[in-house]
């Protein structure tokens, strides 16, 4: 393969760190071959990230580079405060002021984010590997955003074409937090020197697409949406598994800051109460931050019979419990930016074809649940909304969604469009 049909991947996430950040990355790389691109892969060598799923590894077969996930002492370790926040997941590392405070001083060094340190790393890496004359693209995405660090370098130093990804919106999100004035400073500018640089940036949702327009008009004609989607492959053999018994709601991912689980448990309680008949159970797979932790914790004590978790689980499980539940759970929630929010669960929940039980506000994830009929939706933090779409769920189940518009978000045509828009550069 020549080098002008070679692309480097550059993400974070990579097999065997796991995670819905996992997928977007994962699945480019199997199916660009297949377009005519052969990819490489730099993503992060990082022993203590909580999420693993080793066997997803086993789907590619390119070459994968990594670079060490380095971590520099925190303010708070170097202050003796103690340990700086958990990598895995957001939440006060503690209770009170203590833990606050060491909350506060780990992120400090977030210049720009917590992976800094291995962007330093890739960097390297990635100039020393594209110097040989490897490739003619590169493809950054984020969450974290440091990895269009590399992206940028690349532009720059070689004259590399570069796509930068966004899976999340950046400084115009929900999650945009920065710990000081001097870090939103630092962040808006970095956003705007990838976004004026990049050959091409990509958003993963339609409000998202437009929110960057707006925000940056003079490159609005290099703002595509390519969102996420499913993986036909993963669901041989889920067509008809036995069920679980009773009314099963799954729900895969993590509970983190306004994405909260407390509204619905109380709305599950309310109408198992009414219809003890129905059998009502609430299946989670996956870990939480702290706060959602103990919101899911003290539940488990009260009803017990009403939830099970599962924990982690490697994606091909995940999805096998998912296609043995009779609805699926969505949660976005409500915060600044929601409406750009359209998490990669939905596509792989609506290729199960199980009705789906929405909460979540007004906005991109909300607009395509209704446009495919696929269920209703409710304020993600309104227990009356949520019990009132449980009851019209188990009272008609809508059909499942159209086929042919399902299939639009196969991976393989969406790595199909992506290689398309390496072909433009």
């Amino acid at each position: 393969m020549l080098a002008e049909h070679r692309v480097l991947l550059v993400s974070y996430f990579f097999p065997p760190l796991g995670g819905g950040g996992m997928l977007r990355a994962l699945k480019l790389a199997k199916y660009l071959p297949a377009a005519g691109w052969e990819p490489e892969v730099l993503g992060a060598d990082d022993p203590r990230y909580h999420l693993r799923d080793e066997a997803a590894l086993g789907e590619v077969d390119c070459p994968v580079h990594r670079a060490p996930a380095r971590r520099y002492p925190s303010a708070a370790r170097l202050l003796g405060v103690g340990a700086g926040a958990s990598a895995g997941l957001k939440g006060p590392s503690g209770s009170g002021w203590r833990g606050k405070l060491r909350t506060s001083l780990a992120r400090l060094g977030n210049l720009p984010d917590q992976q800094a340190g291995w962007s330093r790393a890739a960097r390297s890496l990635a100039l020393k590997l594209a110097r040989q004359g490897r490739y003619s693209t590169v493809w950054t995405t984020s969450p974290p955003v440091s990895g269009h660090l590399v992206g940028l370098a690349l532009k720059r130093e070689l004259g590399l074409k570069w796509v930068a990804d966004l899976r999340d919106s950046w400084t115009l999100g929900p999650f945009f937090d920065p710990a000081t004035p001097f870090h939103r400073t630092l962040q808006r500018r970095l956003e705007r020197v990838v976004v004026e640089t990049a050959d091409a940036l990509v958003c993963a949702t339609p409000r998202m697409g437009e929110l960057y327009r707006r925000f940056y008009p003079d490159s609005a004609r290099k703002i595509k949406v390519i969102t996420n989607g499913y993986d036909e492959a993963d669901f041989a053999g889920l067509d008809a598994p036995p069920p679980h018994p009773g009314t099963a709601i799954g729900h895969a991912g993590t509970f983190y800051g306004a994405r909260r689980p407390d509204a619905f448990l109380a709305a599950l309680e309310a109408v198992a109460l009414e219809r003890p008949e129905a059998g009502l159970r609430f299946l989670e797979i996956g870990t939480s931050g702290l706060e959602a932790e103990d919101a899911l914790g003290r539940f488990v004590e009260r009803r017990p019979e009403l939830i099970t978790r599962l924990g982690n689980l490697p994606h091909r499980r995940a999805l096998e419990e998912l296609a043995r539940c009779r609805l699926l759970l969505l949660v976005v929630g409500n915060q600044p930016g929601a409406q750009t929010v359209l998490t990669g669960k939905l596509f792989e929940y609506l290729r199960l074809g199980k009705p789906i039980l929405a909460c979540c506000p007004p906005g991109d994830a909300a607009d395509l649940v209704h446009s495919l009929g696929a269920g209703p939706t409710a304020d993600p933090d309104a227990p009356v909304e949520i019990a009132r779409a449980i009851r019209l769920l188990l009272d008609g189940p809508p059909q499942p969604p159209p086929w042919e518009r399902v299939r639009a978000y196969e991976r393989s045509r969406l790595s199909a469009e992506t290689a398309s828009l390496f072909e433009g550069l």
